[in-house]
């Protein structure tokens, strides 16, 4: 009787509000596949992991399975132009995310303690790069309708509006579970003046490595671009940043 009792009150407390019955597991085994479905699945087991002592043993699958992500979209991204596009959007995609994400790594870790949040900075970082793996699986979800569209259309501009909107769909959910995973009532409020500083990294990192859809006449841009003005000058469908970029002989 009493290990019934014990067994419903267990699962009471579980299901309370504001309780993830499973956030307090830890993790089953280690791996890609392991960290993959505990990422999908059960985050809460990443959580725990990453505030135990297994943080190298969560981070280092995570960054596979980011990197791996991230270079299969960027095939697809590439896929509009073909040729050299397809390993030089992957290698752009890939860098520039990883760059990013360092440059704002010590202000996440600033603006959490600013917040009241006691996190370790080893901690911070398994959360980040939880995020970035989260944000490059929901790319590779949508990576079957990007490449419909880059083989569709060969609108630059276009094409160009539906990565950044998938990326932003992305993001967004890889911000969910980083608010999850170090957020506090107190801190939200800075934890999203932080998304919106890595936000604007990303897009201006993406613009100083470009071309990454279309083509140029060079691997690396030749003149300094703010992010807004060349985005306003690929919807124009002039010369993005000056680079002579073309998709398939076309001005883009």
């Amino acid at each position: 009787m009493e290990n019934e009792n014990d067994e419903v009150l267990g699962a009471a407390k579980a299901m309370a509000p504001g309780r993830d019955p499973y956030w307090e597991e830890p993790l089953q085994g280690s791996g890609l596949l392991v960290s993959l479905e505990s990422l999908l699945k059960r985050p809460g087991r990443l959580l725990h992991a990453v505030r135990g002592e297994g943080t190298k043993g969560v981070v280092a699958p995570l960054c596979v399975v980011a990197g791996v992500c991230l270079a299969l979209y960027g095939a697809v991204v590439g896929g509009l132009s073909g040729g050299e596009q397809l390993w030089q959007a992957p290698a752009k995609v890939v860098l520039g995310t990883l760059f990013s994400a360092l440059i704002c790594l010590p202000s996440l870790y600033v603006f959490l303690c600013l917040g009241g949040v006691d996190a370790r900075f080893r901690e911070v970082v398994g959360s980040m790069v939880a995020m970035v793996a989260l944000s490059a699986v929901m790319l590779i979800g949508l990576a079957p309708v990007a490449w419909v569209f880059s083989q569709s259309t060969d609108s630059v501009a276009l094409v160009s509006v539906m990565h950044l909107g998938f990326w932003a769909i992305a993001t967004a959910m890889g911000a969910r579970l980083l608010g999850r995973f170090l957020g506090r009532p107190g801190s939200q409020a800075r934890l999203k003046g932080w998304m919106a500083i890595y936000l604007l990294v990303c897009v201006q990192m993406m613009t100083s490595l470009r071309p990454i859809v279309g083509r140029a006449d060079t691997v690396l841009p030749t003149e300094k671009r703010f992010f807004l003005q060349h985005f306003i000058e690929v919807l124009d469908g002039g010369e993005a940043s000056g680079t002579g970029e073309s998709r398939r002989g076309g001005r883009s």
